[in-house]
């Protein structure tokens, strides 16, 4: 989701509203799902930023405090 472009933003809740009246659900139930991932776009990291986070953190993290054995 374009979370920094209000235009894909109004059209990708367009798309998702539409495709969930397709398959049945209602429209507020859907509107709140929709509420919930926007509010996430605006602070969740996107997959590749996640990944490279978790492979520098772990490391880093064993250095400063080694398991004990």
């Amino acid at each position: 989701m374009g979370k920094k472009d209000p235009k894909e933003m109004a059209k990708q809740r367009d798309r998702f509203m539409s495709g969930a009246a397709k398959l049945g659900h209602p429209k507020g139930i859907a509107g709140e799902v929709f509420d919930q991932m926007e509010k996430f776009a605006g602070y969740g990291f996107n997959k590749s930023h996640s990944a490279a986070y978790g492979l520098v953190s772990l490391p880093n993290g064993l250095l400063e405090n080694p398991l004990s054995g």
